[in-house]
């Protein structure tokens, strides 16, 4: 049995509450999902399963699971997870959904969701429960107001709704379509609803796509309305915004309640939360008696700022842009948007909706130990046998102590002070677009410690990188699909295989069940192919060795994910392409100057390191020899008289290299020879990387159309820094020098 633990959360009891887990499983173990059970003391709960990966004998690798259990208010709790008997529990009152003349319903209990149909504009058509009824063209958007300030209203294209997951615990809808007025439409957009058994809320992803011509779009509002028909008499109004404490405002029918989140509110709002995981809550509520009453949260408001609420007797706005501000939207870029609406009758209180707002700020997130992960073998092997104090606070910090910035296509990055200050922008913020797959280090990173703030950092930056990061759009087959490089506006940077990353993703796919990571992931890959027949990439020797390593890891991940052999053709042609130019120039030498061809110790740990992952799943021979010769080579010519590595072989760049990567490398070439000596090489190397200062900055500053709050180094630098180092720190240690 594998326990399932929840740490205190809130203070109050929350019965049947709906909880997600991604439970990995090593080849073998798991052939038939049925049998899976999720049980609290003896009792199994009403589970729903998904298997969103195979091993390649077809057993399951990962499943995500939502259930429903009782926890309790202001204590720990811990469930277990068993594989002993089939496990059919479901909930006594299951979520269900059917299609009305093209329309879905969806029954939660006492509640009935009717949605628009192909055509329709607005999401709603219908909902009704106990003491509330809503109807169609009440709710109105979302909306988009161009520059001119023309409106362009959702609207569902033919293809109607698809219904992705069908109960009992839980159903999801997905439709895409345009925003219309009657002279023309403007961005794509993708929706998604989920609805939980017996629960009176739902939560619904909006996500825009720049799939449009020009180069980019100026938006100057984004907009869901509600505006009730019939009576509406002793209109009860209420709005919060929350940090430590809400701040809950209570009006009446003639009065209009408002707030705006942006740069001047954070900036004169102090936090001390790590706010990937809670910031606060902002909500607004509308009831009158014979109406009932819809309470609307906006997710993470203040990191994705500006946001707006208004309600009054008229009814509400839910602005995810307000109108006085003006967004830049480049083309092939995306963003999502989440929102709850909760509905209910005209006695709910403001403090219980003000607790469920919360709830859906920071949910309850089962752990699993790092136990289940290692046996499983789904990650690299970052768990050491043993902790060491000095490295976990190194690694922990390291974490935690970064740049952060807020803003609505920002949150989830940071800009990099480095870039920025050597002038790549002409003294624009330079963004790090997740350089270094920086989601995929904080999966690892939760994987291994079980801080729930380690999973909240991946899901943040993960889905940055597949709204933002990614070109969903382009004329240009080079560009389409890839992911972009640190660059102003996130999108001002090529496109090429050292900087595109996709195992995060696929870590965010399995986490979340978003087919839409899947699917990011695949692109990104697909886009390297294309990449990689263009000429620059025909020439033996004429790139970094990063180029082709970076696009070799890619391609093993997405192999391992997928099993289509269609991946390890081009595997093999960029093993083919190291075999020459190693034998052409005695090593992976790299074109710096036009009279000079360098090592560069860093560039060819990436391919040792891309190497490696495909050495394992498809062992040759030639490859151990490569690796074995580039690490031997990099130990005896590389390492200066401190025993450090050198950033670069030149004289005008001989200075000390403070890139880990080494340190994985070094940890394969010992794997392969037993040479202990390989793996002492790097000693220096570990303890001059896992020097770190353990203060916190919070200072906070508006640059640009973002609030960057000063904690360290840019996200790269945990990137970068945090594989080489665990697997380093737990490979030294099992063989007895660390």
């Amino acid at each position: 049995m594998t326990e399932l633990f929840f740490e205190k959360l809130s203070r109050f009891p929350r019965l049947s509450q709906p909880c997600t887990i991604s439970i990995p499983f090593r080849q073998g173990q798991l052939t038939d999902v049925g049998m899976l059970s999720i049980e609290d003391e003896g009792k199994k709960l009403p589970t729903q399963k998904s298997i969103l990966s195979t091993w390649p004998d077809g057993s399951v690798k990962w499943v995500l699971v939502n259930f429903l259990v009782d926890l309790p208010g202001n204590n720990e709790k811990k469930i277990t997870m068993s594989l002993n008997e089939p496990a059919n529990a479901s909930p006594e009152i299951p979520v269900l959904v059917c299609m009305q003349a093209g329309r879905p319903c969806i029954t939660t209990g006492d509640i009935q969701y009717v949605f628009s149909s192909p055509g329709e504009k607005s999401i709603f058509y219908s909902i009704d429960g106990p003491g509330f009824h809503f109807s169609k063209n009440e709710y109105n958007g979302p909306t988009i107001y161009d520059e001119n300030g023309n409106a362009f209203t959702l609207t569902i294209d033919e293809t109607g709704w698809s219904i992705l997951e069908n109960g009992p615990v839980r159903v999801v809808l997905f439709a895409k379509g345009r925003h219309l007025n009657s002279d023309g439409s403007l961005l794509n957009f993708e929706i998604r609803i989920e609805a939980y058994a017996s629960k009176p809320y739902l939560m619904l992803d909006y996500r825009i796509i720049n799939k449009d011509k020009s180069a980019q779009t100026i938006l100057k509002g984004i907009k869901m309305t509600y505006r009730p028909k019939g009576r509406t008499d002793n209109v009860h109004t209420s709005l919060a915004t929350s940090n430590y404490r809400s701040n809950i405002i209570k009006g009446q029918s003639t009065d209009i309640i408002e707030q705006a989140i942006d740069s001047t509110y954070l900036l004169n709002d102090a936090n001390e939360q790590f706010p990937e995981t809670l910031y606060g809550t902002f909500w607004a509520d509308w009831s009158c008696p014979d109406k009932g009453g819809v309470c609307a949260t906006i997710f993470q408001a203040y990191q994705n700022f500006p946001k707006a609420l208004k309600v009054s007797q008229a009814g509400m706005d839910i602005s995810i842009l307000p109108d006085d501000n003006s967004l830049t939207f480049y083309q092939g870029m995306a963003k999502t948007h989440r929102v709850f609406l909760h509905f209910h009758d005209f006695n709910e209180t403001v403090e219980n909706l003000n607790v469920q707002s919360l709830q859906f700020q920071m949910p309850d997130r089962p752990i699993l130990s790092a136990s289940v992960y290692k046996d499983a073998g789904v990650f690299e092997d970052v768990f050491p046998t043993e902790k060491i104090s000095k490295v976990e606070t190194s690694l922990i910090s390291m974490a935690d102590q970064r740049l952060k910035a807020y803003g609505i296509l920002h949150w989830g990055d940071a800009p990099d002070p480095g870039y920025t200050e050597q002038g790549r922008e002409g003294g624009k913020l330079v963004w790090t677009n997740n350089e270094y797959d920086y989601p995929h280090a904080m999966m690892l990173m939760y994987a291994r410690t079980g801080e729930r703030r380690m999973l909240d950092y991946h899901l943040v930056s993960a889905r940055h990188q597949l709204d933002v990061d990614i070109c969903h759009f382009s004329d240009d087959p080079l560009r389409y699909q890839g992911q972009i490089s640190h660059s102003a506006h996130h999108t001002n940077g090529e496109i090429t295989p050292s900087h595109e990353w996709v195992e995060g993703l696929l870590d965010y796919y399995h986490q979340t069940g978003d087919i839409a990571a899947l699917e990011g992931a695949i692109g990104i890959g697909e886009n390297i192919l294309r990449i990689l027949k263009t000429p620059k990439f025909q020439t033996t020797g004429g790139l970094s060795a990063r180029e082709t390593g970076w696009a070799l890891r890619t391609i093993v991940a997405l192999y391992k994910e997928t099993h289509d052999k269609k991946w390890l053709k081009p595997a093999d042609s960029i093993v083919d392409d190291f075999e020459d130019w190693k034998n052409e120039y005695g090593g992976w030498l790299a074109p710096y100057t036009d009279h000079t061809i360098i090592r560069v110790p860093f560039m060819i740990s990436i391919a040792v390191n891309s190497l490696m992952r495909y050495y394992r799943i498809k062992p040759q021979e030639r490859i151990k020899s490569m690796i074995l010769s580039a690490v031997y080579d990099m130990v005896e010519n590389c390492i200066m008289e401190n025993r450090l590595f050198y950033y670069k072989e030149l004289p005008s760049l001989r200075r000390l290299g403070n890139n880990p990567l080494v340190l994985e490398a070094l940890c394969y070439a010992y794997e392969l020879s037993g040479d202990i000596e390989l793996l002492k090489a790097g000693l220096p190397t570990f303890d001059n990387a896992i020097e770190f200062n353990l203060a916190f900055n919070h200072a906070k500053k508006a640059v640009e159309d973002a609030v960057i709050v000063y904690g360290g180094a840019s996200p790269k630098r945990f990137a970068q820094y945090f594989l080489p180092i665990a697997y380093y720190y737990k490979t030294a240690q099992e063989a007895g020098i660390l």
